[in-house]
């Protein structure tokens, strides 16, 4: 498999590319490809770009494009809404949610978040999931708001047809709430953070339809819990195959 980078569309000029920035030093650097080598170029809008370096200086890369492909967006639209938590936790949920195709994540405050909304970076977390695609081969890095309120969380829930809760004091099982799940449908996960939810937090996005659901007997931790959540979504609507 070819080495893949992401860049702007800015950077193609007819049939090159230009790699700069940290993708450039990664490639330089770390991966120490050279002239000749094949790599893949994509943009976060989904075109995929089949390359050969041409070449390598101090500050670029540059290479020629052999092919390209503008891939389609995903058919579903699954949007995590994750409370805040501790820096690495945060980063490690944003990760592997990108990793299993999430393609929204919306941080959040509650009343139980004992972060600070400046502690979660929009832009590092965009960086880490950007790194998470390209490791993974995904094409379409999943969109990553600011922190919000939770009343501007519960404003955007209003948008969702599906909405699921994962709470520590339900006792329904997620193979029964989640049964026959349309992918068609926009669908919203919500995760507390380490303190959890309040109980009026819960009874509020229950008001705007929320089901809740059970991960278990074990407590896990909130970010074990976003990949936990998004996985069993994702296993219902049968997203784990490869269409080839």
């Amino acid at each position: 498999m070819a080495r893949r980078f992401f860049i702007n569309e800015s950077d193609i000029n007819n049939d090159y590319v230009t790699i700069t920035g940290s993708e450039h030093l990664h490639l330089s650097k770390v991966l120490r490809c050279k002239i000749g080598d094949n790599i893949t170029v994509g943009t976060i809008d989904g075109l995929v770009l089949d390359c050969c370096i041409k070449e390598i200086n101090k500050n670029k890369t540059i290479a020629q494009i052999q092919q390209k492909i503008l891939m389609a967006k995903p058919n579903y639209n699954i949007t995590l809404f994750q409370a805040i938590i501790k820096g690495e936790r945060m980063e490690w949920a944003v990760e592997k949610c990108t990793e299993l195709g999430v393609t929204n994540i919306v941080p959040f405050t509650s009343s139980f978040t004992t972060v600070k909304a400046s502690d979660n970076k929009q832009a590092k977390l965009n960086r880490l999931a950007i790194e998470a695609c390209k490791q993974c081969g995904r094409v379409f890095p999943p969109v990553i708001d600011n922190v919000v309120s939770f009343n501007q969380c519960l404003n955007q829930l209003k948008s969702f047809s599906q909405i699921f809760l994962a709470y520590e004091n339900e006792n329904s099982s997620a193979k029964d709430v989640i049964k026959g799940l349309n992918i068609n449908e926009n669908i919203a996960l919500i995760v507390g953070s380490e303190g959890g939810f309040s109980s009026e937090e819960v009874e509020k996005f229950k008001n705007l339809g929320a089901k809740c659901l059970s991960l278990g007997k074990n407590i896990l931790r909130a970010e074990t819990s976003a990949v936990a959540l998004s996985s069993v979504i994702m296993y219902e609507l049968n997203l784990w195959k490869k269409d080839f």
